[in-house]
């Protein structure tokens, strides 16, 4: 669960901040350079890619089956936001897996993100809620998974007050 929170949803929320900001840089200047407009558009497409995954990632774990049979007690208070999160992603997950596929796979073609872009649906705001969704998720699981270390004496898994020594992996 935790992995799936930092190598892949934390690798969309750093995206999206990152589009965000120049897309706010944009609306400031009117413009942007040949750089940041290239930068944004990864930003972008690397953020929808990476929410795709963590989608994967979710229907893969068997996320209310997992919170219902593998954690303590405490994690069940999430399962009604684990619902939420279940119906706003069943509502175009097959588009945004097929645009996270075009995005992680040589295409050859852009069908699909013009079909993720090409509705009536406004799917870039389904994105967002999605992902805002997904962020209150993983941010009360950490705290429950706080709180659980903290009671029941595994402080060395906590990471409350600790600093970790970071292990480069390049």
């Amino acid at each position: 669960m935790l992995t799936l929170y930092s190598h892949y949803f934390s690798a969309a929320d750093l995206m999206l901040e990152n589009y965000l900001k120049l897309q706010a840089k944009q609306k400031k200047k009117g413009t942007l350079t040949q750089r940041d407009f290239v930068d944004q558009r990864i930003f972008f497409c690397t953020w929808l890619g990476f929410l795709g995954v963590t989608c994967e990632g979710f229907r893969q774990l068997g996320m209310r089956l997992f919170l219902m049979n593998k954690r303590p007690t405490a994690f069940l208070e999430l399962v009604p936001k684990l619902d939420e999160i279940g119906k706003v992603m069943t509502q175009h997950d097959d588009a945004l897996r097929e645009f996270r596929n075009s995005v992680f796979h040589l295409r050859k073609n852009l069908g699909a993100v013009h079909r993720f872009f090409a509705s009536e649906v406004d799917r870039l705001a389904w994105a967002r809620d999605l992902h805002r969704l997904i962020d209150r998720f993983f941010s009360k699981y950490r705290v429950i998974c706080e709180v659980h270390y903290l009671m029941h004496d595994r402080v060395d898994e906590s990471q409350t007050g600790k600093r970790r020594r970071i292990v480069s992996v390049l």
